[in-house]
């Protein structure tokens, strides 16, 4: 009996942190509803208190009240107060630990004026492993890929990935270059109708949101010859904030490209995403992904319309819509959306020809938003 009442007030105990109170009225209410059998409630009190004191005694709670500050009719103390032993001693060992990593490491001149402050155990970890590797780089040391050189400083390929990419570690007292290595971001997929940057420099580039589309403007491209190269934004993909930014900086580096048009479907879901990059993009100050609009105009004009799910509805902002599309194209889209949508599938690589070679630029919002 006193065994289950023992678990029943462990478990209580348990539930909260060490060193806080729980009242003792908690406590019984768990009691009460174990199967007691005939015992009455002065038995259920004696019983309770023993094993209050047995727990006192192995270190699990505070030391009980006199008798005088306890309950006169119980013999209880109004609230008990939990203690985790081996939590405790492991804290202390983990304490003990952190101080000798603070202390008694040989930290190189670059960590030397802060490490010593640390206090976060992981910080700490991290700061002794770059320490170690510091202390020991060649002069020479060859620069590498972030990844590569943080799988040999921390055993973890990602450890450099995120934050540290822009703002380094310990509020910026180590960068990248400082372990020797550069952020490489992941490659977006690309094609330019021409391998010599002389002909593709100057022209803007094709972002594309889907894969069979990215093919149809792939092989339009290749006669209009209007993009320096087309670029597949793998749907949601391209929002992650390095591929908004620094794979598609790359991209128009290496083909001498100016401004970036963007082209994906036409629906509430559709429209945000390009909203997200560029809240990536003026984040480090680049410009504005702009809309396509000549495609976007293409599509309409196709008409090729598919229900949008429900959820898209969540998603439907006219302000966006009309900031992204222009007051024309925007007045066209607003009729049906977010009912209908209008997937960029619609238009084939002929279609994507047609749009541009049969029709004059339409007004557009096109400069101001790449001024953005």
């Amino acid at each position: 009996m006193d065994h289950t009442l023992r678990n029943k007030v462990i478990e209580q105990l348990n539930d909260i942190r060490p060193n806080k109170k729980v009242e003792i009225e908690k406590i019984l209410a768990r009691v009460r509803r174990l199967d007691l059998g005939p015992l009455s409630d002065f038995e259920l009190n004696q019983r309770l208190l023993a094993v209050l004191l047995q727990l006192v005694e192995e270190g699990r709670l505070r030391p009980l009240p006199p008798k005088k500050k306890r309950d006169p009719i119980t013999g209880l103390p109004h609230v008990v107060f939990a203690l985790r032993p081996q939590e405790d001693a492991k804290k202390k060992k983990e304490n003990q630990l952190t101080e000798e990593l603070r202390h008694q490491t040989a930290w190189v001149p670059k960590m030397a004026s802060f490490a010593y402050k640390l206090t976060k155990k992981e910080a700490l970890r991290q700061a002794v492993k770059i320490n170690n590797y510091l202390r020991t780089r060649k002069p020479d040391e060859l620069r590498l890929p972030h990844r590569e050189r943080a799988l040999r400083i921390f055993g973890y390929e990602k450890a450099l990935d995120g934050k540290p990419i822009r703002h380094g570690f310990f509020k910026g007292r180590i960068m990248l270059d400082d372990l020797d290595c550069f952020y490489c971001p992941e490659p977006l997929p690309f094609r330019t109708y021409s391998l010599e940057r002389r002909m593709t420099e100057g022209k803007p580039l094709l972002v594309v949101e889907n894969a069979n589309t990215y093919w149809s403007c792939c092989q339009a491209n290749e006669t209009l010859r209007r993009f320096a190269a087309v670029v597949y934004g793998r749907g949601k993909a391209i929002t992650a904030f390095e591929q908004a930014c620094d794979g598609l900086l790359a991209i128009e580096k290496q083909v001498g490209g100016e401004g970036i048009d963007y082209f994906g479907d036409l629906d509430p879901e559709g429209i945000d995403i390009p909203h997200m990059i560029n809240k990536h993009r003026h984040a480090i100050g680049l410009p504005s992904l702009a809309a396509a609009q000549r495609l976007y105009h293409s599509l309409l004009q196709k008409n090729m319309t598919t229900p949008c799910k429900p959820d898209q509805s969540k998603k439907h902002d006219k302000t966006l819509a009309m900031r992204w599309l222009g007051q024309e194209l925007a007045d066209r889209y607003l009729r049906k959306a977010p009912l209908m949508g209008w997937p960029q599938e619609g238009l084939t690589a002929g279609d994507i020809i047609r749009g541009y070679e049969e029709h004059a630029p339409i007004a557009s919002n096109l400069a101001n938003q790449r001024d953005q």
